[in-house]
């Protein structure tokens, strides 16, 4: 019973690994993408601004949390952020690039496959 029990085990794992296999070959992992913004962190004076650049997707919608800056556009692959004038010194806004619709991720070819929940985040210090 003992080496009925073990070459029993032994297949169930091999059958386990081919179907592991023929899922990973023939499909892509959506836990492998993943988009960027640079630069990721900027320090700008009331008035500057710095142009953020999404990548790793096809289409991005860009928010801001925080009333110490402003952005030039919603959609796009490049934002430019610019401090307001008035701004406590040292207020932190974070810009946020969110992936939007079906698409391909850098590297990965034209697989289409939902964008939800790709986002990257960029701080931005105004002094």
């Amino acid at each position: 019973m003992k080496n009925v029990l073990h070459a029993f085990v032994g297949a169930a794992v091999l059958a386990g690994a081919a179907l592991s296999a023929l899922f990973a070959s023939g499909c892509e992992d959506a836990n492998s993408y993943s988009i960027s913004v640079s630069p990721n962190y900027a320090k700008i004076k009331p008035g500057q601004s710095v142009t953020l650049t999404a990548s790793g997707w096809d289409n991005y919608t860009w928010s801001i949390d925080g009333s110490a800056a402003h952005l030039s556009a919603t959609t796009g692959k490049s934002v430019v952020v610019t401090a307001e004038s008035g701004t406590g010194s040292n207020a932190v806004v974070n810009v946020v690039a969110t992936a939007v619709g079906s698409g391909s991720s850098s590297g990965s070819g034209t697989n289409s496959v939902s964008s939800a929940g790709y986002t990257a985040k960029a701080k931005i210090v105004v002094e």
